[in-house]
């Protein structure tokens, strides 16, 4: 989540990833990347099919003179803005903001106009459910709502306040998943840890989107691990933006940001989290990843990752897992550029090999 005191509500840019093989228009024509990232700012990326067959990204809210627009509204802030591209096993990448996912703000539980964060979204039996950060009013702290819609591009429709801990912890950050023919979500979740640590949760969820809390259970903390600190003098611990895909052998694996969103630092990491979707213990870091980030950037001033990614850009994070029509297993992410402050999206394709996840 880009948020006042660790992200920012844009997002960073540029990298070479999947083929444009088709374009495809929705409203307006869109502007293709010819790279397969974006070069609109857009931060904490969420991906998921539409129900055309288009791709549409989402992404935490931009003001009124970001651009360029294809669709969406000129003039006006967009709450939950997202690209729209790509269309079967073509995934693609798009140059300019198609529409505005939730128009109508983060609704009465939040402050009023008041931006939005890290929507993440899941299609399942038929409904898109998105789940965004925003401010509690009356608190200032930061907690996740819930809206839904019957496409990835109609309006989506606030249902209220999903997770807000008390004694002003945040939960934000959240992703849902489907397993096992179950939705799921996971979320960074303060409420299991206290200051400086932060943490991430995984709980199952109704057909009404809302948490079935008896089936929360822990998944990681960032006392799990060191590389996640926000500076070398110290600061917050912070571990946040999880995702989770399968992997080899049934495996559920979790994909989470550490360290300061507007640094090198910024990376990414991966944990086993075993068979099943609701993990019995904390899930368990890969590749030393107690001491360095999976994937990360390789340059100086980066935490020496066991991987990087394609374009070695600084500070990418907020990696977010989807499948295509055809079932390639995709990631989403976005990359700090330092010269501008802002945060871009990039797809690329997760594989595996001997060596273990990589993404090109």
């Amino acid at each position: 989540m880009t948020k006042p005191r660790q992200k920012s509500l844009l997002a960073s840019a540029l990298a070479t990833v999947l083929t444009v093989t088709a374009a495809v228009s929705w409203g307006a024509p869109e502007a293709l990347a010819s790279t397969g990232s974006s070069s609109f700012s857009l931060a904490d990326p969420s991906t998921v099919q539409a129900k055309d067959g288009t791709y549409v990204t989402y992404g935490t809210t931009v003001g009124s003179g970001a651009g360029p627009r294809c669709g969406a509204p000129t003039g006006v802030t967009l709450y939950v803005p997202f690209l729209n591209h790509g269309q079967g096993d073509a995934v693609g990448m798009s140059d300019c903001v198609a529409g505005d996912a939730l128009p109508s703000g983060p609704g009465s539980w939040a402050v009023d106009n008041g931006a939005i964060w890290a929507p993440g979204v899941a299609s399942f039996n038929g409904t898109y459910y998105m789940y965004y950060t925003a401010t509690k009013a009356g608190t200032g702290q930061k907690c996740i709502g819930l809206a839904t819609s019957g496409g990835a591009k109609s309006p989506f429709t606030n249902k209220g306040e999903w997770a807000c801990p008390s004694g002003g912890r945040w939960a934000i950050d959240a992703n849902p998943f489907v397993a096992d023919g179950k939705l799921y979500v996971a979320y960074r979740d303060d409420a299991i840890t206290s200051y400086p640590e932060t943490g991430i949760s995984i709980v199952q969820v109704g057909s009404d989107g809302f948490a079935i809390w008896s089936t929360r259970r822990d998944a990681l903390k960032s006392t799990d691990l060191t590389w996640d600190t926000e500076n070398a003098a110290g600061g917050t611990h912070v571990i946040e933006n999880p995702s989770i895909f399968v992997g080899g052998a049934g495996h559920y694996y979790l994909l989470f940001s550490g360290n300061n969103w507007n640094s090198a630092r910024y990376a990414t990491g991966i944990a086993d989290c075993g068979t099943n979707p609701l993990p019995s213990t904390r899930c368990t870091l890969l590749k030393n990843g107690a001491s360095q980030p999976y994937f990360g950037y390789t340059g100086t001033g980066g935490l020496g990752p066991y991987r990087g990614l394609p374009g070695n850009h600084p500070g990418p994070g907020a990696m977010a897992a989807f499948y295509t029509e055809g079932n390639r297993r995709c990631v989403v992410w976005a990359w700090y550029n330092p010269a501008t402050g802002k945060r871009h999206p990039i797809i690329g394709e997760l594989k595996l090999n001997s060596g273990g996840f990589y993404v090109e």
